[in-house]
């Protein structure tokens, strides 16, 4: 009886247990519908608040923006506790503080007035207008758009020539397959777009050939966001700069940008 109960005092020990071993855990919150950055795996389903422990992956995200986030605090030994949602439920998570930070996150001089950005870059794309091939608009800069209309994925920023922009009519969609189906039914002039992301998107639906682009008007590097004043922001942007660091030496960084770009 003795050797039994000895027996089970051991299976015990050998079991871990979060009263034993705490582990350091980032929770984090994206969008998806954004490739080849952010985008769902095929037939994967929605995991809310989804635990990636170091050298792990995401069953249901995947993406060059995800894996530079996630190498980097895998690098520092931290798990992630992820949510995909929509973009403007993001924001939310993070003014509310259901999450420590979201990404990937363009910096604007509104943004900053109550965010804290990290300064190693998540990813960087050229922002471009897209028209029909047949559209005879002459182009010479975002200044050529003026009182005409232009579809925008609502909640995304398309940085800061975009946003200070006051001449653009600008009309909010919800994705960005949703722009370009407006765009069809000729009630806009064009869609800005992130160039990487849109060109994959209309070349998953087989349909680049029915548009050109015009710029690109700007390149705009995105970082990942937290709110100011949060317990946390602080040290999760401090995490993820030492985390990017240490990819970008041991070549991690290198590998994801051959493998998605």
């Amino acid at each position: 009886m003795q050797c039994f109960l000895k027996l089970i005092m051991i299976l015990i020990l050998l079991v871990p247990s979060p009263l034993f071993a705490a582990e350091k855990v980032v929770t984090l919150a994206t969008l998806t519908d954004f490739i080849p950055f952010c985008f769902k795996k095929e037939n994967a389903i929605e995991i809310a608040g989804e635990m990636i422990p170091p050298g792990s992956d995401s069953q249901q995200l995947q993406g060059y923006s995800w894996d530079v986030v996630r190498e980097s605090f895998h690098a520092m030994g931290y798990a992630v506790k992820l949510y995909v949602v929509p973009w403007e439920r993001a924001v939310h998570y993070v003014k509310t503080g259901k999450v420590e930070a979201i990404f990937p996150a363009n910096r604007t001089p509104k943004r900053q007035e109550s965010f804290l950005f990290s300064r190693g870059i998540v990813d960087e794309m050229r922002m471009v207008i897209y028209i029909p091939l047949s559209s005879p608009l002459n182009w010479n800069g975002l200044e050529s758009l003026t009182g005409l209309r232009v579809a925008a994925v609502r909640g995304w920023s398309y940085g800061e020539k975009w946003e200070n922009n006051q001449h653009i009519i600008k009309e909010k969609t919800d994705t960005i397959l949703q722009s370009f189906e407006v765009l069809d039914k000729k009630r806009l002039t064009g869609v800005v777009g992130y160039e990487a992301a849109y060109d994959f998107a209309l070349k998953q639906q087989n349909i680049s050939q029915k548009y050109r682009k015009v710029g690109p008007f700007e390149t705009v590097r995105e970082y990942l966001l937290a709110q100011k004043g949060s317990a946390g922001g602080v040290s999760v942007i401090e995490v993820f700069d030492q985390g990017r660091e240490r990819i970008a030496k041991n070549g991690v960084l290198n590998e994801i940008t051959i493998k998605w770009l």
